[in-house]
């Protein structure tokens, strides 16, 4: 008997039988040994094709802690500056306003990077903006740069530090990225992460070949109603757009590396040194004590985290919930999950292809997380 037997079952009898999610992979690494691997289900359940390891999908929001590990290799580099003016990066930023009641004025302080990374920019995640429309109209193949340096127009809903809100903070964090490199944010990526570690199957770039290869794309209502949705990313604005915040395409086994590579310290199994491990704490570190406190932080994991530079981070350990303070990760639009336990070396990569799945939040995601830890009685 495998001692991860329960998690295969519940992926199998609740996650694609209750919760009709029509097919889901998981991949749990340790000390960059694969413990346990387990697909079920169909990529096209109506042709009943079956979920495979060659399958792709659209990482949507998991985007983001690559983004912020690439941003916080930068800054381990001293060629970013968290207390930096976005306007250092992204000189258009300079002349962003602040709305107050019914006028726009200068913003009460500065728009920092670290505001970036920790989502509390005082934007929201409005995208197509009347300008950003028109560019595109104009412009159809428009870069991140061009399309992030259009944000600026959107006035901050509120004092940049002064409280979290789930916005196009890393859209904007790319394009600072993109800056402080000196070469296209994915470019950047392919070269400090995929490579180096040996994703072979990550990209921002859909071409034909790449959108053959994703996994059927579904929707769930509120009443978990699971029905085939368009094979679309509606982050991804134009072929040469590359989004921080959700415009990553990889396949399970490559998420599932990079989950590892952070779990050890930010260390691949193949010795390649992405992060130094006292960089993988500092992302992990809680940066919003007093949002958590009143409440206006949640995240898809449940109770009991805070949040870093681009992660939730475990604050406190509830009753019935095995993960140590300090686990991290995120999840994405379409029900994809990360776990990075740095403290045990353990991760968790959870793929499947569900847009607005109600099961994710504090439900699917934490139980196999749970089951988990139970199986390695840690």
């Amino acid at each position: 008997m495998n001692r991860f037997d329960r998690v295969a079952a519940y992926m199998e009898k609740t996650v694609c039988g209750e919760h009709r999610v029509p097919g889901c992979d998981i991949l749990i690494y340790r000390d960059h040994d694969l413990l346990y691997r387990h697909i079920c289900g169909y990529s096209d359940r109506e042709a009943q094709i079956p979920l495979t390891e060659n399958h792709l999908y659209y990482m949507y929001s998991c985007t983001k802690v690559l983004t912020a590990s690439s941003g916080m290799r930068l800054w381990e580099e001293g060629k970013l500056d968290l207390d930096a003016p976005v306007s250092d990066y992204l000189p258009v930023f300079a002349n962003v306003k602040q709305k107050i009641g019914d006028d726009l004025c200068e913003p009460e302080c500065p728009l920092l990077v670290r505001h970036l990374f920790t989502m509390s920019g005082g934007f929201d995640y409005g995208m197509r903006t009347p300008e950003v429309a028109a560019l595109l109209e104009a412009n159809p193949g428009a870069s991140t740069r061009e399309i992030v340096d259009l944000f600026a127009k959107k006035p901050l809903l509120f004092t940049p530090g002064a409280r979290f809100q789930y916005s196009i903070c890393h859209d904007i964090l790319a394009a600072v990225i993109e800056q402080a490199a000196g070469m296209r944010f994915s470019d950047y990526l392919k070269a400090v992460i995929f490579d180096p570690i040996g994703m072979r199957d990550s990209t921002f770039r859909e071409t034909e070949e790449i959108h053959a290869r994703l996994a059927g794309q579904y929707t769930s209502d509120s009443s978990g109603n699971v029905t085939r949705a368009a094979q679309s990313n509606s982050h991804r604005l134009s072929d040469n757009y590359d989004s921080g915040g959700a415009g990553l395409i990889c396949s399970a086994a490559d998420y599932a590396m990079f989950a590892d590579t952070m779990a050890c310290g930010g260390t691949a199994a193949n010795g390649y040194r992405f992060l130094k491990p006292e960089t993988v704490k500092y992302l992990h570190t809680d940066q919003l004590p007093s949002y958590t406190m009143d409440g206006t932080f949640s995240c898809a994991a449940g109770p009991g985290y805070g949040y870093g530079f681009g992660v939730r981070t475990r604050l406190d350990q509830n009753e019935g919930q095995r993960s140590p303070i300090g686990e991290f990760g995120w999840d994405g639009a379409a029900g994809s999950y990360v776990m990075c336990d740095d403290t045990n070396h353990l991760s968790i990569f959870f793929a499947m292809h569900v847009l607005a799945w109600p099961n994710c939040i504090g439900s699917d995601h934490a139980v196999i997380r749970d089951m988990v830890y139970d199986a390695l009685n840690l």
